[in-house]
């Protein structure tokens, strides 16, 4: 069909395992994109602002979405935008993966350009946790925000006292 994309599974596209998750290229169209991020129990990731804005739809699972200190737990389901240098983040107390699709307009660099653009950002992610930086609970205080808001969230995986 002329004009028209289809992706059968979103769910089968391999990504490029990183510290922020498991990321990689869905579709392209002529004034955006979508990709995906499948996040792991325990990850976490601090606020950081991306230049653009995006869309972002919690396929399955479910997250802690992080914005100037506020946190909401963003369920299968939900969908939340935001704006050009918005900070974000998320954590991952719970036990399921959470995966979710991005939308992102302006042009998108071809499958290949991401796929080498995430590859790149692997290896500086693992510098910068050699460097100090927490991509996950266990690298957090016990009296980090993050671990305080997930102790009194149902379904946490931080055991029973709120510890690992």
């Amino acid at each position: 069909m002329t004009g028209i994309a289809v992706l059968e599974d979103v769910n089968a596209v391999a990504g490029v395992e990183t510290l922020e998750g498991d990321i990689g290229p869905l579709l392209r169209a002529a004034r955006g994109g979508a990709h995906f991020i499948r996040m792991h129990p325990g990850m976490y990731l601090e606020e950081h602002a991306h230049e653009t804005e995006s869309l972002i739809y919690t396929v399955s699972g479910r997250w802690v979405l992080c914005s100037g200190g506020e946190r909401r737990v963003m369920p299968a389901g939900s969908l939340f935008w935001f704006g050009d240098n918005v900070p974000t983040g998320y954590e991952l107390p719970f036990d399921e993966d959470a995966y979710l699709l991005i939308f992102k307009p302006g042009e998108r660099p071809s499958d290949d350009e991401f796929v080498e653009y995430l590859t790149g950002m692997a290896a500086e992610l693992v510098d910068q946790q050699a460097s100090g930086t927490a991509f996950s609970f266990d690298a957090l205080p016990d009296d980090h925000p993050a671990r305080v808001f997930a102790r009194t969230l149902e379904g946490n995986n931080l055991g029973e006292d709120g510890g690992e």
